[in-house]
């Protein structure tokens, strides 16, 4: 029987097809939660619970915050967020993009469940 291209692949043939790109996704995921983890250790303001590291875009920190409140602060200090977190993480991030976005709930109840800190 003849391979075509049309066969299905088992995971460990499309893992294996895709490894580098999967290291690099991998990694790139390990470093946004350990970002997330270490946030409280820039500030222990209340609202700081309220944000999270989305994305790293070239030079631009996209934050999402739980709530519009959250946002003020974090505007008001984004230059000291910006410097801690190139100066810890080795980033050279110049801009930061703050949006509202609810967080994730459980799919079961329905409520809020924030990951540990």
């Amino acid at each position: 029987m003849t391979s075509s291209t049309h066969d299905p692949l088992t995971l460990k043939q499309c893992l294996g097809q895709h490894a580098e790109q999967l290291a690099g996704t991998l990694e790139r995921a390990r470093q946004l939660g350990e970002i997330n983890r270490q946030l409280g250790e820039w500030s222990t303001e209340p609202w700081v619970a309220q944000i999270r590291l989305a994305n790293i875009r070239g030079e631009t920190l996209v934050i999402y915050s739980a709530s519009a409140t959250a946002l003020v602060p974090l505007r008001y200090r984004s230059a000291s967020l910006l410097a801690w977190l190139n100066a810890r993480y080795q980033l050279a991030c110049t801009r930061l993009e703050a949006k509202v976005r609810p967080p994730a709930t459980d799919a079961k109840s329905g409520l809020y469940r924030p990951a540990p800190r």
